[in-house]
Order: structure tokens, then C-alpha cells, then sequence
């Protein structure tokens, strides 16, 4: 009997122990830790993994140059720059949740994620045919589409969120399990998001430079109505992988790239 005791005793203490452990897990990373964390893994071998949304956050920012006043070159920076705060935003948030499992939004989000993902991959399917009209019609008729597009963008992050199955870098990893703790979910759900904000910063950071060096020679070659129907392809594409299941499949490819 004394045995018992202390055998429960001994497990209580330890689970305790192992409990307050994580409780601490992300104490040394702190939001300037979470925010470099997100932004160095869009350069890292984790791109293997960030290739499921990258190449099609890079396509949309494209559209979007293609599709705005890109008429002076601060029209054109401005035009590109806010709806990609926008994006950041939508993803971040979502990504935040999504990771916050010990909170009751983020069980629902996570409980309901395939539903989540398909109402995704028709929006994301909507994005690339909206950039694809809007290319054809502004060929025609002068058409004002940047407030639009701005407002398109923070539903394109969240959609985005919903679809990406992150892979676990080290620092996402202590998020995670800090996170899933009910009594950090304030704290842990703040350090994810600064954790996505630093992940999708590097979006722009790349997506930006590269849409503006694509459109420079593009109005060389005189050739943006084909950059256009590429940029809308290629969202279309993504969101018939999610709405069809075959997203699985192309996550798989990458995921090989981690498996000898």
C-alpha cells in the first residue's frame, strides 16, 4: 500500500515537474526570438516545407502588380506593399490560432480544419479568377481595382493559413508546446502570431523586389497579359488541389525533399 502511494506520489511529481517545464519552454524566446525565428525559416531548408503557399503568395503578388496603378513607382510600391500587410495580417492571426490548441478557438479551427481548407481552396480558386478577369477587362475599360484587391488580401492570408501544414522548425516546436498549455494560451498565442508576422514578413520581403523586377521587364517585352493569366494559374491551381483533396499529394512531394 505504502508502495502504491508512493509510486502515485512519485508520477503526480513528476508529471508536476514536466508540466512546469514546458510552462518555461518559451520564457527564453521572447517576441523578437519568435518574429527573427519566422522570418529565417522562409531561407532555410524549411522552404522545402513553406513551397506548399510560397510559390503562390509569390504568384498573387504578381497579379496584384499587374492588376493596380503601377503608373508611378510609388503608386506601384504602394499598391503591392499594402496588400501584403493585408496578407500578413490575415495569416498571421490564423496561424496563431491554429497553433493554440490549448484555447477553444483553436481546438474548433483545428477540430474543423477540413471544412476550413475547402471553403479556402474556393476562395484562393476565386482569387485567380478575379486576377484573371480583372487582367482582361482593364484591357478594355478603365477599371480601379486596387481598393478591392487591398480588401481581397487579409481573406487571401487567412485561406493561405488555413491550407499550409507547417513543418516544426525548433523555435515553432517550444511555441507549440508552450502554447497548447490553457493557463499560456494569452502569451502563447501572442508569440505565434509574431511568429507568423515574421514568417509572412519574409514574404514580402521576397514577393515585393521580385513582383517589381518581374513588371520592369515585363513592360520591356511588352508582355503582362500573359505574367497575368500565369499569376491567376497558378492560385487556380491551388485551390483545386485544396478543393479536390490532391493538396495531400503535393505536400507529400515536398515533404520527401526532409525524407532519405
Amino acid at each position: 500500500m505504502n508502495l502504491n502511494l508512493l509510486q502515485v506520489l512519485s508520477a503526480a511529481f513528476e508529471h508536476h515537474h514536466e508540466h512546469e517545464a514546458v510552462k518555461e519552454l518559451a520564457a527564453d524566446i521572447g517576441c523578437l526570438d519568435s518574429l527573427i525565428g519566422g522570418f529565417l525559416s522562409f531561407f532555410s531548408i524549411w522552404q522545402f516545407c513553406i513551397a506548399q503557399i510560397s510559390p503562390f503568395f509569390m504568384a498573387f503578388i504578381l497579379g496584384v502588380h499587374f492588376i493596380t496603378d503601377a503608373s508611378t513607382l510609388k503608386k506601384s510600391a504602394a499598391n503591392l506593399l499594402i496588400p501584403s500587410i493585408g496578407y500578413a495580417a490575415g495569416f498571421s492571426i490564423i496561424f496563431a490560432l491554429l497553433g493554440s490548441s490549448g484555447t477553444d478557438t483553436g481546438s474548433y479551427l483545428l477540430y474543423n480544419i477540413k471544412y476550413f481548407r475547402l471553403l479556402s481552396g474556393i476562395f484562393i480558386l476565386f482569387t485567380g479568377v478575379f486576377i484573371a478577369g480583372t487582367g482582361f477587362l482593364i484591357k478594355v475599360i478603365t477599371l480601379s481595382t486596387d481598393a478591392l484587391v487591398w480588401l481581397l488580401a487579409p481573406l487571401l492570408g487567412v485561406a493561405f493559413a488555413f491550407v499550409y501544414s507547417p513543418c516544426i522548425p525548433p523555435v515553432l516546436s517550444k511555441l507549440l508546446n508552450y502554447a497548447s498549455i490553457p493557463e499560456n494560451a494569452v502569451n502563447g498565442l501572442l508569440l505565434l502570431t509574431v511568429y507568423g508576422m515574421g514568417l509572412s514578413s519574409a514574404f514580402v520581403a521576397a514577393g515585393i523586389p521580385f513582383a517589381m523586377a518581374v513588371g520592369w521587364q515585363a513592360d520591356k517585352g511588352r508582355r503582362p497579359g500573359l505574367i497575368i493569366v500565369g499569376s491567376a494559374f497558378f492560385l487556380m491551381v491551388l485551390g483545386a488541389m485544396n478543393i479536390t483533396g490532391l493538396m495531400v499529394y503535393y505536400k507529400a512531394f515536398l515533404l520527401g525533399f526532409f525524407v532519405e
